[in-house]
């Protein structure tokens, strides 16, 4: 079986983007999917999300809004946030592949049980994917509970370590930088090492999004070379 490989940047908005937009990624890019970061920060206006639904080519990952995550933690405020946050995206509904949960730094594995039975009873489950920004996550025992409820745990390399996880069919991977958050400039070598680590799990589909900024279109456009010369 052959994984299919969906790439991406985590968000579009940058001076690599000549026209800053959108149309400008889809047309110029190269790249087959993206996530949409900015839905952190505050829900999407419904014209916005209407021109966004046009894009067909594009596999969707959306950032859930803080309000969800950070805020309310996963709580009952929190399950109505995200039913009125899921109805923002409705007219996309059938683009849209993965809801990331970036957790914050200060919730820890031990809140494990409580965020896949909030993910379960938001019937959300088979497009969730969860980020944790704490190591305490990134043990068997975490990935057995992700893999009994479904729910795909995100791989992530960055400067607190470089964690490849299959908990589900999918793997979803987003590459921060090593040294530094945002700033890293992944060599060749490096991506190589990545797709191969991605490839020994044997997903049928595997997400990666770049989240290092200005390099981000660039390691992108490189991973889609590597994966096309296997």
């Amino acid at each position: 079986m052959k994984t299919k490989f969906f790439v991406g940047t985590s968000g579009w908005a940058y001076s690599w983007n000549n026209g800053g937009t959108l149309d400008w990624y889809v047309l110029n890019s190269g790249l087959n999917a993206v996530e949409l970061n900015a839905s952190f920060y505050r829900f999407p206006f419904p014209n916005q999300v209407k021109a966004w639904a046009k894009m067909k080519d594009l596999s969707w990952s959306i950032k859930v809004n803080r309000s969800i995550t950070h805020m309310h933690k996963f709580n009952d405020k929190a399950r109505i946030m995200l039913g009125k946050f899921k109805a923002a995206f409705r007219p996309m509904d059938n683009l849209i592949d993965n809801y990331l949960f970036q957790l914050p730094p200060n919730i820890k594995s031990d809140k494990a049980d409580n965020i896949l039975k909030f993910i379960s009873d938001s019937n959300i489950t088979k497009k969730a994917v969860v980020e944790p920004r704490s190591t305490s996550w990134f043990n068997d025992t975490i990935y057995s509970k992700f893999k009994e409820g479904s729910v795909t745990m995100c791989s992530i390399d960055s400067p607190i370590g470089s964690f490849f996880v299959k908990t589900t069919e999918k793997v979803y991977l987003r590459l921060h930088g090593r040294k530094s958050w945002y700033t890293y400039n992944y060599s060749k070598n490096e991506l190589e090492e990545i797709i191969d680590s991605v490839i020994s799990h044997k997903p049928k589909e595997a997400f990666i999004f770049l989240n290092n900024d200005h390099s981000m279109l660039k390691n992108a456009r490189e991973i889609l070379d590597i994966v096309k010369s296997i």
